[in-house]
């Protein structure tokens, strides 16, 4: 087995790193886009059970689902602690 020298090894690290940081926000990124889809197509559908145009959706609602929506993300940026 060959040895590499330290320069060719510490390149390799580093593409191994960004490797893992790219695939992290590629799969956030689908995850999120499909949370958000999936959201707006059963607030759709509920309007439309309804028979109702757009839906009221009031500022205190928007806001208790926003602080819940910034716990849930601080909760999974924990985990990598």
């Amino acid at each position: 087995m060959t040895q590499m020298d330290p320069v060719t090894q510490m390149e390799l690290t580093e593409m191994n790193d960004d490797n893992w940081k790219m695939t992290s926000y590629i799969i956030g990124g689908i995850v999120g886009a499909t949370v958000g889809m999936v959201t707006a197509v059963m607030l759709v559908r509920n309007s439309d059970k309804r028979h109702e145009g757009p839906p009221d959706i009031e500022i205190t609602e928007v806001l208790k689902l926003s602080i819940a929506a910034i716990g849930l993300v601080r909760g999974i940026a924990a985990l990598g602690d």
